[in-house]
């Protein structure tokens, strides 16, 4: 028993579309009787891969594939021919997606581990830091946290984009570091003021970078080495103007 060309012809149909091409694919069939495996292997990235059961009665095929749209890896069974290839099309859909969302998750990784770095320094402050903030301290803090959110609602703002979403967000954050200065020891405290630098450098990179270096000079004297420019600049993405400059001097 083998496949037919119509048959062949139509896999490669489907693997020939905006973002691939049927030469990406290294395409293997084998007769095992009473049915027939037809393996499809990306050939860049050979964890990205299809594999098909076709049987002889042609009234079944069963597929199993990697990556899936939720878990890793899928099977189904018991699909007719329509549905087979509907899920080499959901396959390729997912094999992109995780091929772009690879740098991004490597990035992510990188920061989690900078930050991670900041929280151990932070935690090792020793006495000063399981004290409380004073009163001069705390309004001192409170007056930079309010010049501090001016300068990323007007961001925001610039942005021009969930405009109401993203103010309602950045005040309730903001907020509640006011509210920590009087509950937090200034460790505690610090680890907080961490996250939330690390969440809007996610959420918003190109306003943050504006706004980064504002964002230490919040911290205490003795805390600013822990937290140093260099460090806060590795979680910065470069920016378009930087990638410019960088390919006009080549």
């Amino acid at each position: 028993m083998s496949l037919t060309k119509t048959f062949l012809g139509e896999i490669e149909n489907e693997l020939n579309n905006e973002h691939f091409l049927p030469e990406d694919f290294n395409i293997g069939t084998e007769d095992y009787g009473n049915y027939i495996e037809i393996n499809i292997n990306y050939l860049y990235l050979p964890q990205y891969k299809f594999e098909g059961k076709i049987f002889k009665d042609e009234e079944k095929f069963n597929a199993e594939f990697t990556p899936g749209t939720v878990t890793l890896a899928v099977n189904k069974y018991g699909l007719e021919k329509r549905q087979f290839m509907h899920f080499i099309r959901v396959w390729l859909k997912n094999t992109y997606s995780e091929m772009t969302k690879t740098p991004i998750e490597r990035k992510v990784k990188e920061h989690d581990k900078i930050l991670k770095s900041w929280q151990e320094k932070i935690d090792s402050m020793g006495e000063e830091g399981d004290s409380f903030f004073t009163k001069e301290e705390g309004e001192e803090l409170r007056n930079k946290l309010n010049e501090l959110e001016e300068l990323l609602e007007n961001g925001i703002i610039q942005k021009d984009e969930n405009i109401q979403q993203d103010l309602d967000k950045l005040h309730s954050e903001v907020n509640t570091l006011r509210e920590h200065l009087q509950v937090l020891t200034k460790k505690n405290w610090l680890l907080s003021f961490s996250v939330r630098i690390y969440t809007w450098i996610k959420r918003n990179p190109d306003m943050t970078r504006r706004v980064a270096g504002f964002s230490r000079e919040l911290l205490p004297e003795n805390v600013k080495d822990i937290v140093s420019q260099e460090a806060l600049d590795q979680l910065l993405p470069v920016s378009n103007l930087e990638i410019a400059s960088d390919t006009e001097s080549e």
